[in-house]
Parts: C-alpha cells; sequence; structure tokens
C-alpha cells in the first residue's frame, strides 16, 4: 500500500494570485493537508481571472483559481479584525509550515510577523513569497510576470537584437517561483526534522527568474562581454546554421533543426528523408556554409516544409536521429500521445464546473505518488469543519463569527 510523500505536514496558504498557490498545490499533490485562507468577501484574487467557464465571471467558475487550488482545503478569515487574528494564530500552532505573499511588512503591522509567529509554534516554516524580496531598494515596489522577466535578464537576450526583447506569453516567473518555493519548504521541513527548529524563508520572483539566466551574468562577469540576441532574419526562416528558426508547415508550425541530433548529420541525409535528392547542393552541406547561404537555404526548404504535415515531420525526421519539433496548440496537447501514454492530463469534476482535464503527475514518484483528492474548494467551504470541528468553535460562534464578516 503507497502513503502519501507530504501526509504528516500541514500547510497554511495565506498567498494569492499564482506562485504562492502553485507552491501548496504542489505540496497538496504529494499529500500535505494544506487550508486555503482567503479574504472573506472577494477570496482570493484569482478567483476574479478568467478564463471563466461559459464565460461567465462567477467566483466559482474561474479555471485558474480550479487549477491552483485543487487538493486544499478552503477557508475564509479576515486577518484584519482581531478575532480574526486570535483565529489564525490558533491556525498557525497547527501548522507545519505557512506561505504567504503579501507586500513586505505588511503581517508585521497586523502583529502577525515572523517573530510573533515564532514564539507561537518554533517548528513553524515560513515563506514570503514577493517580487524583489524583503531586502534592498526595491523591496516594496510592485510587480508582475512582464516586470521579472525584464529585470533577470531573460527579455534581454530573447527576439532578434535589432527589435526590442520579447517576453514569451505565459507567467511563467510565477510557476518557476512556486517550484523553487515548494522545494524550499520541503527543505526547510527535511532540517527540521533534525534541527526541531523553524525558519524564515525569503523568495523573490525577481530572483527566481535571474538564478535561471545565469549565463548572461556570468559570462559578462567572467569576460566582459554581453550576450547579444538573435541575428536579424526574416519571419518563418531556417535560420541557415542547422534550421534553427520555427516555420510553417502545413498544418501549423514546426522547428526543423538538426541540431544536436546524430553526429556527423548530413544535408544529404535530410534531403533523402524530405524525398527531395533534387535539392541536395554543395553551398548546404556544412554548419558554415548553410549560414552563410541561409537565404537560399529558405528558398530551397520554405515550400518543401510547407508541404508536410506538422507531426508527419517531426514523427520523419525524429525516428531517424534528426531533433525536430512540433508547435503544439492546446488541442494538439490535449491529444498527443506521449502525454495519453503517460496519463498526464487527469479528467477531475467539481460541483460547478462539472468535468475537466488539468494537468496531473508532473514527475513519477511510485511509492508516494500524485493523487487527486479534493477539488478547489469554494469559497470559504470548509469553515464549519475546520473552525468548529478542529479548533473547537461553537456553531453560535461561528455564526457570529460569519454576521460580522471575520469568517
Amino acid at each position: 500500500m503507497t502513503e502519501s510523500a507530504l501526509g504528516p505536514f500541514r500547510i497554511l496558504d495565506l498567498s494569492s494570485y499564482i506562485a504562492g498557490p502553485y507552491c501548496a498545490k504542489m505540496l497538496a499533490d504529494y499529500g500535505a493537508d494544506v487550508i486555503k485562507i482567503e479574504p472573506t468577501v472577494t477570496g482570493d484574487v484569482s478567483r476574479q481571472i478568467g478564463p471563466f467557464l461559459n464565460d461567465d465571471p462567477h467566483v466559482e467558475k474561474s479555471l485558474l483559481y480550479f487549477y491552483l487550488n485543487c487538493n486544499k482545503r478552503g477557508i475564509s478569515l479576515n486577518l484584519e479584525t482581531d478575532d480574526g487574528r486570535k483565529i489564525f494564530l490558533d491556525l498557525v500552532k497547527t501548522a507545519d509550515a505557512l506561505i504567504e505573499s503579501f507586500p513586505p511588512g505588511y503581517l508585521n503591522s497586523l502583529g502577525l510577523g515572523y517573530k510573533e509567529l515564532e514564539k507561537c509554534n518554533p517548528g513553524l516554516v515560513v515563506a514570503s513569497i514577493t517580487p524583489f524580496g524583503q531586502t534592498g531598494p526595491y523591496r516594496d515596489y510592485a510587480g508582475n510576470d512582464l516586470i521579472y522577466y525584464a529585470m533577470s535578464g531573460m527579455m534581454y537576450a530573447s527576439g532578434a537584437y535589432d527589435r526590442e526583447p520579447l517576453k514569451h506569453g505565459h507567467p511563467q516567473s510565477h510557476y518557476m517561483g512556486g517550484m523553487i518555493a515548494a522545494y524550499t519548504i520541503s527543505a526547510a521541513l527535511f532540517a527540521r526534522s533534525w534541527s526541531g527548529e523553524g525558519q524564515y524563508i525569503d523568495l523573490s520572483l525577481q530572483e527566481c527568474m535571474a538564478a535561471h539566466h545565469h549565463e548572461g551574468a556570468t559570462r559578462y562577469a567572467y569576460t566582459g562581454t554581453i550576450e547579444r540576441r538573435a541575428p536579424k532574419i526574416g519571419s518563418g526562416s531556417t535560420k541557415g546554421i542547422g534550421f534553427e528558426g520555427i516555420v510553417p508547415a502545413k498544418d501549423g508550425f514546426i522547428g526543423p533543426t538538426t541540431q544536436r541530433g546524430r553526429p556527423a548529420v548530413s544535408f544529404v541525409e535530410y534531403a533523402d528523408l524530405l524525398g527531395r535528392a533534387d535539392i541536395v547542393d554543395p553551398k548546404f552541406e556544412t554548419r558554415e556554409l548553410r549560414n552563410k547561404n541561409a537565404s537560399a537555404l529558405d528558398n530551397v526548404l520554405l515550400p518543401i516544409l510547407k508541404s508536410w504535415n506538422k507531426l508527419d515531420y517531426f514523427n520523419t525526421m525524429m525516428s531517424q536521429g534528426f531533433v525536430a519539433g512540433v508547435v503544439q496548440t492546446p488541442e494538439d496537447l490535449i491529444r498527443c500521445v506521449q502525454l495519453q501514454a503517460r496519463n498526464f492530463y487527469t479528467e477531475v469534476s467539481h460541483p460547478i464546473i462539472g468535468e475537466i482535464k488539468i494537468p496531473g503527475e508532473m514527475f513519477r514518484l511510485p511509492e508516494c505518488p500524485w493523487e487527486f483528492r479534493l477539488p478547489a474548494p469554494m469559497l470559504g467551504e470548509h469553515n464549519s469543519d475546520i473552525y468548529g470541528r478542529e479548533l473547537g468553535l461553537t456553531k453560535m460562534q461561528l455564526d457570529s463569527f460569519k454576521e460580522l464578516q471575520v469568517i
């Protein structure tokens, strides 16, 4: 019989939007008892962010909130009331870790800073996730994914050098920060197993991204040179050297690269796989020559590649040791035979949203695997269970606190 990896631990998720909730979700997915704590009236800000089921901006229909908060129990609590803070401290006494994403100093202003929490529970691990960390000249500045991407140096290396730097269309910094926070909390809980003490984690989303773009800064510190963005290439170009561009296929886009596949790949072999021995030309034989003759290579290859179905091209090339890519749409991802074979997407249910597919097991941990246990909680769904059964509040107290918007 398998057991959950993090079953013994209770995590209080006081965070909002993406990074903190995603961190808590990763811990919940492997068994931690995560209690999502939300403001009493509005709930987590992600409840207001689409996409929404049937385009209905209802607090229980946000697909973003749903994904980020599966496997958690949920309560509502107003920390700006005396009763709310007292209840919160009672919860802290039962917890192993706390995740929060308030601006630096906010919890201190409520008398709930780390020193106060440590007195209440010396073994508590507290993770604060903020744009720029708890110290430094930018600590009080707000941020978003565009800012973290830009200020990490990652954006400077993206795009063509004669154009403005580019950012991709997904809030990667938040998910990256959430993953790093989950790893760090796990490490701190492991350290507590021999030290007996909790600790405070100060996590900056800017630093999380900068750590993953170490090459640019390290190169500059070591050589004084600055990594430049890619040379100017027209839209839909093979980019010459190793066909490294993204180009049109018949039904989408492909990345027809010959880089890092089998050693000693030749253009003759590539042309043969395309069924076009007639395009073999000495000026395309080596990487250097393909780069020198990039425009001529485009004129030859782009019409041919546009005649291929993207998955046919992908499978033909990859099966013969060439490295090729397919730009997969959301529909492609759901139908991807590789992801299906590994049961990556899992169909789950929610009392309001209904049946929905979400990414499931990110990595295989066979002795204590990922498990879907609970849909994302509705606002205040587990108030009675946690406040009443676990903390011992009476029904009269619960009714009074609800009327006063404490819970």
